[in-house]
């Protein structure tokens, strides 16, 4: 099973200790295959640097190393157009389709609202943990 976070899932993850640590937890234990592209890992980088999130450089490095060290990481060659209200959404789309995911998860409605693409499922954090654990 092959499976894309959305940049806000992989954000929840380092900042509480919440279903998407869950999940991040589940990925590095092989439960399934997380897939990400360097697009998203930067977004992550820029959006967990903020000082709001108070994490220092080496911490956030250590981050993006586990990350990197549990993930497969693509870079997608092609170009979506779906979600016109916020084009940024399109990567997570882009790495989906491209590395052939089951499923997207996300937080963000945009991506929510759309419910699938290519056959790809789009859920969230609480709808990819109860199908995980069945």
């Amino acid at each position: 099973m092959r499976v894309v976070f959305d940049t806000n899932i992989f954000v929840s993850a380092v900042i509480s200790k919440g279903k998407e640590a869950e999940l991040l937890i589940a990925a590095h234990n092989g439960d399934f295959k997380l897939v990400t592209s360097l697009e998203i890992l930067k977004e992550f980088k820029d959006v967990i640097s903020r000082p709001k999130f108070g994490f220092s450089r080496e911490q956030i490095d250590e981050i993006l190393l586990h990350i990197i060290e549990v993930a497969e990481i693509i870079e997608p060659n092609i170009k979506l157009y779906i979600v016109k209200e916020d084009p940024e959404d399109n990567k997570i789309l882009e790495c989906a389709v491209f590395a052939k995911a089951d499923y997207i998860v996300s937080g963000d409605k945009h991506l929510l609202n759309l419910g699938k693409i290519n056959n790809i499922l789009i859920l969230k954090s609480t709808e990819f943990l109860s199908k995980l654990k069945r």
